[in-house]
């Protein structure tokens, strides 16, 4: 859906790389990323899902 709207298209580049430039200074960083990624966030859609 980014890709469609040109403006948006190097955003997703844009914060991979920072990310990546993060996560290699600092390790603790990558670990709390996917953390909350694959863990917290689908945990809370569950939890809002279910109580609505």
């Amino acid at each position: 859906m980014i890709y469609v709207i040109p403006l948006l298209r190097p955003v997703p580049l844009f914060c991979a790389e920072n990310i990546a430039r993060i996560a290699s200074a600092h390790r603790w960083v990558l670990a709390v990323y996917l953390g909350t990624v694959f863990i917290t966030l689908p945990a809370l859609v569950i939890v809002l899902v279910g109580v609505l």
